[in-house]
């Protein structure tokens, strides 16, 4: 071969060895360096913003604290306000101009201070040492956060006359620009004269202020199935069905609810749950597949002095639901949940304007209401035939409301219907059911289902109050209960006080190369009413309570599902929900 060829060739091999150019491995090197900086960048980010929020959080809690420390002091000693040297015992003060507060943080403030000469300087957070107004304390986290809490009483132009102004404001370092980060929190204090009153040694709030609480709620239908054993020794299946990674599946009714507390001030809040069909993985870190739940929120109150209070008289939040049908595929059985969509929801709250029938203007309220829907149901499906485990018809109903009454009685539905002392509190609820039907099949014999509800109603009402110390609950709870009992159907009246267990023998069918059985077990309880009071005629100490409920129906089928050598079974429970109530009123001492 000639010289020049054999080179020729040499020189292509050599060629079809060579690697990556140096340009090429240093755009590589930077490529990969940029991804590293912007990952680097993103957890940075992350770790400040987690660290903020727990300085915040702290913040919170040191200046909740410092109020209620503050609001704890004898009312001479608050009434005095800050010590005339609390500026320069403080070190300075950037929030204090010309004997007014003006903040340097928190939005526009101009209110003359509240000082004395004469205050003492041993009640701190108000006056320390040497009269300070300042107080300093550590994240006990252990981060190196440094918390500076002042407080300030000043008289408002905008409050009555004896009426204090309190504010606390926390600041703190924040790392992510030059100026503090701050939380400020407001509130109002007065001491009527007399009685309970008694300014030489009374803490304005605790002994002036009688303390009501009151809650009203329903929890709707719901429907739980899981996997159980299939014969007796045999373990549990993980999965809930065969070839499914699913362990649990829940199909839950509305639920409402309605509370208030009150001393100083009132608050009411009200919640509403459309209903909601979930089914929960095997494995608890995979989100689970669910349709509906949509919520309504609403709150109010008069309480004139806290930043951040809720307003007086908010809009009602209205909303329906919607939900779409949930399914869980197994090899041969499958599972539908269908939630009830379209109910109508109401969260209301006020403390100016009537809430519900029954409650006058001025009272503060709180109420939710769902009502209507269209029907809810579970469906097993083994092969190409369907046994409606759980049916519910449209048409049921869910209200709470909760109340406090000072100036006005209310009517006897919702309670308080007289006034004396400092008033009264009340909470309430109801709720009814559309006709639900457990274990419909093609059955020989139970046509009509293992058990039958029909009628399903109750409702609870609670108060407590200088004038109701031990009224009772006023409960109720009516449904007539069908059950296959081997031949027919026997029936069950239903009352608040039935309290019995029944059980549904097995009903069997087949279509030659699947059998399913199913049984079913019924549980009623009855509604249960707690009193608590130490002091039942004065309502002091813990003051006079009461808990109410009424009861609850719960219906458990079992499927089991043989093919050939393979068995596999499902519980269905059935809970049709209850309504429940409490009130609670604690008399201020000395009063």
């Amino acid at each position: 071969m000639p010289r020049h060829q054999v080179l020729s060739r040499l020189a292509g091999r050599r060629g079809d060895d060579e690697g990556f150019t140096l340009i090429e491995l240093v755009v590589a090197m930077l490529v990969i360096s940029l991804v590293l900086l912007g990952l680097m960048a993103a957890q940075t980010s992350a770790l400040v913003t987690g660290a903020q929020a727990r300085q915040r959080t702290q913040a919170a809690a040191v200046a909740n604290q410092t109020m209620e420390q503050l609001r704890a002091l004898p009312w001479l000693t608050l009434s005095k306000g800050m010590h005339t040297n609390f500026v320069a015992a403080s070190g300075g003060d950037a929030n204090v101009s010309s004997g007014r507060l003006q903040p340097a943080v928190g939005g526009p403030l101009n209110e003359p201070l509240v000082t004395s000469s004469t205050q003492v300087t041993s009640m701190p957070p108000l006056s320390g040492a040497a009269g300070t107004n300042k107080t300093i304390s550590s994240d006990p986290g252990g981060t190196g956060t440094t918390f500076t809490t002042r407080v300030y009483v000043t008289s408002a132009p905008s409050a009555p006359t004896g009426v204090l102004t309190l504010t606390v404001i926390t600041t703190w370092p924040a790392k992510s620009n030059a100026r503090n980060a701050y939380v400020m929190l407001r509130s109002q204090a007065y001491a009527p004269a007399g009685g309970c009153g008694d300014a030489s040694n009374q803490p304005f709030l605790g002994a002036c202020q009688a303390l009501f609480s009151g809650s009203g709620g329903v929890t709707g239908p719901s429907v739980v199935v899981s996997a159980v054993a299939p014969g007796a020794g045999q373990p549990a299946p993980a999965s809930l069905l065969p070839g499914t990674d699913y362990s649990v599946a829940t199909l839950s009714g509305g639920s409402v609810g309605a509370t208030m507390n009150a001393q100083q001030s009132s608050s009411v809040d009200a919640a509403v749950q459309h209903a909601r069909s979930a089914v929960t993985r095997v494995d608890p870190d995979l989100p689970e597949t669910a349709s509906g739940g949509s919520k309504l929120a609403n709150a109010a109150s008069n309480d004139v002095g806290s930043a951040g209070a809720a307003p007086s008289s908010p809009p009602d939040v209205v909303g329906s639901g919607s939900s779409s049908a949930v399914v869980v595929a197994g090899t041969d059985v499958s599972l539908t949940l269908t939630a009830g969509s379209g109910a109508a929801g109401v969260a209301g709250a006020s403390t100016t304007s009537s809430c519900r029938t029954g409650i006058p203007a001025g009272q503060p309220c709180a109420r939710g209401d769902l009502t209507g829907g269209t029907p809810s149901s579970v469906v097993i499906r083994a092969g190409s035939t369907d046994f409606v485990a759980a049916s519910i018809a449209a048409g049921g109903a869910s209200k709470a409301f909760s109340a406090r009454f000072s100036s006005a009685a209310g009517t006897a539905g919702v309670g308080c219907t007289s006034l004396s002392g400092a008033g009264c509190g009340s909470g309430g609820a109801s709720h009814t059911v559309g006709t639900t039907i457990i274990g419909a099949g093609p059955w020989t014999g139970a046509t009509a289902g293992l058990v039958k509800v029909t009628g399903y109603s109750d409702s609870v009402l609670v108060q407590r109050g200088a004038g109701q110390p031990s009224t009772g609950a006023a409960a109720s709870r009516s449904a007539t209960i069908a059950y296959w009992n081997g031949t027919g159907y026997s029936s069950l009246s239903v009352s608040r006080s039935t309290d019995q267990t029944l059980t549904v023998p097995a009903v069997t069918w087949t279509d030659g190369t699947r059998t399913v059985t199913a049984t079913a077990t019924v549980t009623v309880t009855k509604g249960g009413d707690l009193p608590v009071a130490a002091d039942p005629t004065g309502c002091t100490g813990d003051g006079c309570t009461l808990d109410s409920d009424s009861g609850t129906i719960v219906v458990t089928a079992t499927y089991v599902v043989a093919q050939g050598a393979t068995q596999y079974a499902l519980s269905v429970a059935t809970d049709l929900g209850s309504a429940r109530a409490s009130a609670a009123y604690k008399a201020a001492p000395l009063a």
